[in-house]
């Protein structure tokens, strides 16, 4: 029975060897969201080929997802085959006993091998016929569920297309057709790793232009060339003294198999110059190299490209899903403006916006707006981690609750003064109850109007414990309609310090 108070989705994935890692992270936050498909798709990257299919000679689109465009088509390409989504399913099976010790909604492991299906995967934006996968997602979009179907795309778009591409052949010629497509067009929103084959533009964004297409390329903060970003405390829990402890510590089954620079793992299907655990070459012959990276130690981070596609869907406090340019756990992105289709019809195309960090040296610049958060993110991975082993809700930690008295939306006038109330607290049966919860409160300033340069912010400690108050004056610069992002912390004691969020938007009257 679907709950309609979470957030629903579906997983495409091309079986890359980030995406094996995603879905092994994503599933340890199998509780936060409604999962209603899993499904294995090709991508410019991976496929099985079919025979007689033959690779057109085709030019690759301005906008497209650039990186190796090999082939022929009538065969496989670094194929791993679908095999391995079942053995992630069995290792969830195994932590699923203790995970719902911790948090409600884990979906049954039974039920998720229901929901895991192979699509469209002949070759790259292969999408000859119907396939289980896509017509998962076929029945999804047009089911009678209101919410927002959110579709995350790991790999290529082509089983997703292939679903539209049925919907639209078997509804064009209805009278309800302008009906359903704006519907439809609401409905579905996809956060994408880029684009990894030409199915948006060859076929979504001529015939579903106002479908919502988010590129959540945070690839320096959470991918292959993390490395090369600045130093600071997210790249601390990258770096392999932090992966060996915390996340490739025994302790799950599912984080068992999770993938790292140089461990050793061979990956099936893959050519010797794309084994990232084998290959003591591997920044110098992988197609990779061109980032230019130093060389990695065994067992750092290696990618995880496409987790941000979920990341943003989870409640970390931040009001993301309202408004991509909010911001959020999975950084901040913008419209852009200048993508049209064939028809010269503007596509719905959001990108990454870029927020000023400053690194430990004290340097500032422009950087991937996810950046920041790194660090949370990684701290709560290993926390439900230890959730896996742990056979008793207090024998491990879980992220504060933090509430303000304030509305979410709040209106001042310029010079005013905005007084706002937070406290934090955690279930008593927490292992980190006894330590103190640090509350603090900043001005997201990139998020903001420019007159959130001359506001200010001062904030101190209520009269309980874990308590904070903030006071933010509003320039009297400011203009009517300008917006200031105030966003609240709470941190946890313990060993892991794990926080919450908490976001407020004041409008300038």
């Amino acid at each position: 029975m679907a709950d309609f108070q979470k957030i629903r989705t579906i997983i495409t994935q091309d079986a890359e060897v980030d995406d094996r890692n995603s879905l092994r992270h994503f599933l340890l936050y199998a509780n936060e969201v409604e999962v209603q498909g899993i499904i294995q798709t090709s991508s410019k990257f991976h496929w099985i080929g079919i025979p007689g299919a033959v690779k057109p000679d085709r030019k690759p689109g301005e906008h497209e997802f650039m990186g190796e465009v090999s082939g022929p088509y009538d065969q496989p390409y670094r194929w791993p085959g679908t095999d391995w989504m079942q053995e992630v399913l069995d290792d969830y099976e195994k932590d699923y006993p203790n995970l719902v010790k911790h948090a409600s909604g884990y979906p049954t492991p039974d039920y998720l091998r229901s929901v895991t299906k192979v699509g469209n995967i002949g070759y790259e934006g292969e999408m000859e016929a119907p396939t289980e996968g896509s017509e998962l997602i076929r029945e999804r979009i047009l089911d009678d569920d209101p919410r927002t179907l959110y579709i995350q795309v790991w790999g290529g778009t082509n089983t997703i297309a292939r679903a539209l591409m049925d919907i639209e052949a078997a509804c064009k010629e209805s009278p309800e057709w302008p009906a359903l497509h704006e519907k439809i067009s609401k409905k579905v929103v996809m956060t994408a790793c880029g684009e990894q084959d030409p199915t948006y533009r060859s076929y979504i964004a001529e015939s579903w232009p106002d479908m919502q297409f988010v590129k959540t390329l945070q690839m320096g903060s959470y991918a292959y060339p993390w490395m090369r970003m600045p130093e600071g405390e997210s790249k601390d829990t990258l770096r392999a003294s932090f992966m060996k402890a915390e996340i490739l510590n025994g302790k799950s089954a599912l984080e068992s198999k999770y993938c790292t620079w140089l461990d050793g793992t061979v990956y099936p299907g893959e050519r010797d110059r794309d084994q990232f655990g084998s290959n003591p070459d591997i920044t110098k012959s992988w197609f990779g190299a061109r980032f230019g990276m130093p060389e990695p130690q065994a067992f750092d981070f290696l990618s995880e490209g496409d987790s941000p596609t979920f990341f943003l869907l989870f409640d970390w406090g931040f009001r993301t899903l309202e408004d991509f340019s909010y911001g959020g756990i999975a950084g901040r992105y913008h419209k852009v403006d200048d993508q049209v289709n064939s028809k010269g019809e503007p596509l719905n195309v959001w990108d990454v916006s870029l927020d000023n960090y400053t690194d430990r040296e004290g340097n500032t610049a422009p950087t991937e707006s996810m950046w920041p958060y790194v660090a949370d993110i990684q701290r709560d991975f290993a926390a439900r981690v230890d959730w896996c082993a742990a056979d008793r809700y207090e024998d491990a930690e879980h992220a504060p609750a933090l509430l303000l008295d304030e509305k979410e939306d709040i209106q001042a006038a310029p010079g005013e003064t905005v007084t706002l109330h937070a406290t934090a607290c955690l279930d008593n049966a927490d292992k980190a109850a006894a330590e103190p919860i640090a509350i603090s409160f900043c001005i997201y300033k990139d998020a903001s109007a420019a007159c959130a340069e001359a506001a200010t912010l001062e904030a101190a400690a209520g009269d309980a414990d874990d308590t904070c108050i903030a006071q933010i004056r509003i320039p009297e610069t400011a203009v009517s309609g300008d917006q200031i992002h105030v966003i609240a912390k709470a941190q946890a004691g313990g060993h892991h310090k794990l926080v919450h969020y908490q976001q407020r938007i004041i409008t300038v009257k």
